[in-house]
């Protein structure tokens, strides 16, 4: 009897196999994959320790390492008044990737718009590769979507996790009454984002005032440098709020909205720049 018993046991396990095979297999998608697929393996963040050097800045060990200087400061418990000593260690974060296997009809810019990166950095992080002629089955490096951290990522044992390449925070709240690229007059390098003579302007990453004056069209300017390479405009101030080699940090009143300069109404016209051209500032600013 508990031979008989053994058996059918035995058959059913069988049956239910041969049907969960053919379900699993349908629910592979033939294009999709998934973040913890083979083809995409996510890396381990780290840290890498500096020792500071006579004349070293902050700002200094920013820029070289391509860290925004709100995530050294956090990471490293500093405060904006602080000085560096001689041969005190600064824990600096590597960008957290990931590594991608490229299959047949994957193009650059699929990658890209997948993982939420720009196009330049996976070209950044991949020297030689030709985004035109990828090769099935090379494997690629894929950064998390460029540098700022909250206060909850820095745990107390100091290991840092959840940084992504610079998100940028808007300049102002409001509508965006003319979008970058081209139109009537010409190209747009920026977005006119509107607002209300004096509403505060902030600075959309931490960096520094490489610019605070007039120009020509753009009237009242602010230029801000962050230390990943990128700049951002700020033009047709009212007020300036900061001076030039100033340092401030992401969310800090630089302005005011203002006309000046050649504009029909109040507004912020806002460019991010990377390697001295504009870009398209949607590209890093997140709602």
């Amino acid at each position: 009897m508990k031979k008989r018993w053994l058996s059918l046991l035995v058959m059913c396990s069988l049956m239910l196999s041969g049907c969960i095979t053919p379900v699993m297999a349908a629910l592979n998608p033939g294009h999709f994959i998934p973040c913890i697929s083979a083809q995409s393996v996510p890396t381990d963040s780290k840290m890498k320790a500096y020792q500071v050097n006579k004349g070293d800045t902050l700002w200094d060990i920013s820029r070289k390492f391509k860290v925004d200087l709100e995530t050294l400061r956090m990471i490293n418990n500093l405060d904006k008044n602080c000085i560096l000593s001689v041969g005190q260690i600064i824990d600096i974060p590597y960008n957290r990737s990931r590594v991608y296997t490229i299959t047949g009809g994957d193009t650059l810019w699929d990658i890209a718009a997948r993982y939420d990166v720009a196009v330049s950095e996976i070209y950044n992080a991949n020297p030689g590769i030709n985004p035109h002629n990828l090769t099935i089955g090379d494997k690629i490096a894929v950064p998390d979507s460029t540098v700022s951290v909250s206060t909850a990522v820095v745990q107390a044992s100091r290991s840092y996790t959840g940084y992504t390449a610079l998100m940028m925070t808007w300049p102002v709240t409001g509508s965006i009454t003319s979008p970058y690229g081209w139109r009537a007059s010409g190209f747009h390098h920026g977005i006119d984002i509107a607002g209300n003579i004096g509403d505060s302007i902030q600075a959309a990453a931490a960096g520094k005032v490489i610019f605070s004056g007039s120009r020509a069209v753009y009237g009242k300017t602010v230029v801000i440098e962050h230390p990943n390479g990128k700049e951002t405009v700020y033009a047709h101030c009212q007020k300036i709020l900061v001076e030039t080699d100033q340092y401030v940090v992401k969310g800090q009143s630089i302005a005011t909205i203002g006309m000046t300069g050649r504009t029909t109404g109040p507004h912020l016209h806002f460019e991010v720049k990377e390697d001295g051209k504009a870009v398209n500032p949607l590209q890093y600013l997140r709602y």
